[in-house]
C-alpha cells in the first residue's frame, strides 16, 4: 500500500490564500470600526 505524496502548494498559491485571508481580515476590522462609528452617531 503506497501513499500518495503530499501536494505542495506553489508559491502562487499561497500568495492566492494570504490575500484572501489579508482581505477578510480587513473586512472583519473595517465592519467593526463602521459598526463603532455607527453606534457613536446613532445612539449618542
Amino acid at each position: 500500500m503506497t501513499r500518495k505524496p503530499p501536494k505542495r502548494r506553489t508559491p502562487e498559491e499561497i500568495r492566492a490564500g494570504t490575500r484572501r485571508l489579508g482581505l477578510i481580515l480587513f473586512a472583519i476590522a473595517a465592519s467593526f470600526f463602521v459598526a463603532a462609528f455607527v453606534k457613536q452617531i446613532w445612539f449618542s
